[in-house]
């Protein structure tokens, strides 16, 4: 855990570098950020808190010397993520600083070549006619940002097998900065709820009223789509701002965190499907994403857990354990 808080001291001083380079005020930028950084310290205490709470009951059972050995690793975790969390936003906000919106053309025609010459938000809000799909709107938001920011937290406190914890925590890396910014910088794209804005035309003017009609544009999802629209034409920064939809680090987070449910459970394994299944279409749904945005998250995110695997199990001889 402490080579993880060194990459995030180092993610995080490699953030503000790119910033104070790239952007045209990188001092004012990093205030924006201090100021808009309470919510999220006030989300992350009360989630420590909760722990707390959770390990003053584990102690009556497992012993105090246990459990304060555990309760160092989950602050060092803890102070890991948050770091990477505030370097992941400083960089995502400069993408387009580095290279400009360049690729949405392709990524949408590359759509279409893979759903027989149909756009697919079109197809999910075909979908979503038979059920109530903006209830999962708290799942793509809530449910999502919990294992998202934290993951290495909770996993520091319930997992014992350090080997697991070790490899889901470079998935954690690879699914928020090698998918979310060097893989998305080299992709520069905004999606389509944000394709006409930027590109000019009506290729995509049937989807605002779409997500109008729906219900979906006056949910929080539909807030924070304009949000970050005035962050970026502003010029801003702000905690969670940034607009990049190749990859899509939603759909990234939600398969590693259904990969690390699946190996601790295989009983677990249908319900990781289910979440994944959930915040692939919502991406969709909600125009943030393009559909190869989630299945290129995902292809990268399996061929990384499958080669740590395969390369576990060739230097111990055995299948990783599953509990």
């Amino acid at each position: 855990m402490q080579n993880f808080l060194r990459f995030a001291l180092i993610y995080f001083v490699s953030a503000i570098a790119i910033v104070m380079v790239f952007r045209d005020d990188g001092v004012s930028i990093m205030g924006h950020l201090m100021s808009s950084s309470q919510v999220f310290f006030i989300v992350m205490g009360q989630f420590a808190l909760g722990l707390a709470l959770l390990a003053g009951l584990t102690t009556l059972v497992v012993g105090p010397k246990v459990m304060l050995g555990r309760a160092r690793v989950v602050a060092t975790a803890m102070i890991a993520s948050m770091f990477i969390q505030a370097a992941f936003t400083l960089i995502k906000t400069s993408l387009p600083y580095i290279v400009p919106f360049y690729a949405d053309p392709y990524f949408a025609q590359i759509d279409q070549a893979l759903h027989f010459g149909q756009d697919p938000w079109v197809l999910t809000h075909a979908l979503a006619e038979s059920f109530a799909a903006n209830q999962l709107v708290w799942v793509y938001v809530s449910v999502w940002g919990l294992p998202a920011m934290a993951l290495p937290v909770i996993i520091a406190a319930i997992d014992g097998n350090t080997a697991r914890v070790n490899r889901f925590l470079v998935l954690y890396v690879v699914g928020w900065v090698v998918l979310g910014n060097i893989i998305a910088l080299a992709g520069m794209s905004a999606g389509p709820v944000y394709y006409d804005r930027l590109i000019g035309g009506d290729r995509f003017a049937d989807l605002a009223p779409a997500l109008v009609d729906s219900g979906l544009k006056a949910t929080w999802i539909g807030n924070l789509q304009e949000s970050l629209w005035n962050v970026y034409v502003e010029r801003g920064q702000a905690i969670g701002s940034g607009i990049s939809a190749f990859p899509s680090v939603h759909v990234a987070m939600a398969f590693v965190t259904a990969l690390y449910m699946g190996e601790r459970s295989r009983l677990l394994i249908p319900v990781g499907a289910v979440f994944v299944a959930a915040i692939l279409f919502m991406s969709i749904y909600s125009g943030y994403h393009y559909a190869i945005d989630g299945y290129a998250s995902i292809i990268v995110i399996g061929a990384a857990w499958a080669y740590m695997r395969r390369r576990a199990t060739q230097a111990h001889g055995f299948q990783p354990a599953m509990a």
